[in-house]
C-alpha cells in the first residue's frame, strides 16, 4: 500500500497535529468541529496530507494552528501555549488522526466524508487511547467501510 508521505516523517506529523489541535481547542478555546473545519477549508490540510514538509515538520503543531486561523480569519492569535503534563484527548485525537490518514492515504476532507469526524475520534479516547494504535485502525476502518457501504 501506498502512504500517504514517507515514515520518517510519521512521528513529527502525529505530534504536530496533536499539538495543533491542543493548542486550538484547549489553550485558543476553539469548539473542535468548528476549528477542524477550518483546518479542512485551509489548504494546509491537504498539504499536510501529502507531506508538505513545512507542514508535518517545519512548523510546531502551535504554529500550524495559528497558521490555518490567519488562513481562514485573517488573523494571528498571540495566546502562550500551556505547559500541560498529560497529553489531553484533543492532542490524542490530533495525534491519531494524522497517523489513520497516513496509513490510508485518504485526504482528511475525504474522512471527515466518510464519518471519520473530530467530534467521533475525540469520542473514541476514553477507549482506544491506552490501547494499541491497530485497535484504533480497526475500530476507523468499520466507521469508514459503513460509510462507503451506505453510499452505495
Amino acid at each position: 500500500m501506498t502512504r500517504a508521505y514517507e515514515e520518517t516523517y510519521l512521528n513529527d506529523a502525529m505530534n504536530n497535529l496533536g499539538d495543533m489541535l491542543d493548542y486550538a481547542i484547549c489553550d485558543l478555546g476553539y469548539e473542535p468541529e468548528k476549528f477542524y473545519s477550518q483546518f479542512l477549508a485551509s489548504e494546509i490540510s491537504e498539504l499536510f496530507g501529502i507531506g508538505a514538509p513545512k507542514f508535518i515538520a517545519g512548523l510546531s503543531g502551535p504554529e500550524l494552528a495559528i497558521e490555518v486561523i490567519y488562513r481562514t480569519e485573517g488573523r494571528r492569535p498571540n495566546v502562550e501555549v500551556s505547559e500541560e503534563i498529560e497529553k489531553s484527548p484533543e492532542y490524542w485525537t490530533g495525534w491519531v488522526l494524522a497517523y489513520y490518514q497516513w496509513y490510508t492515504a485518504y485526504s482528511f476532507a475525504d474522512l471527515q466524508k466518510r464519518g471519520l469526524t473530530i467530534s467521533r475520534v475525540l469520542d473514541m479516547y476514553s477507549v482506544f487511547h491506552e490501547a494499541d494504535l491497530s485497535k484504533f485502525v480497526f475500530a476507523a476502518d468499520r466507521i469508514v467501510k459503513n460509510s462507503e457501504s451506505m453510499q452505495i
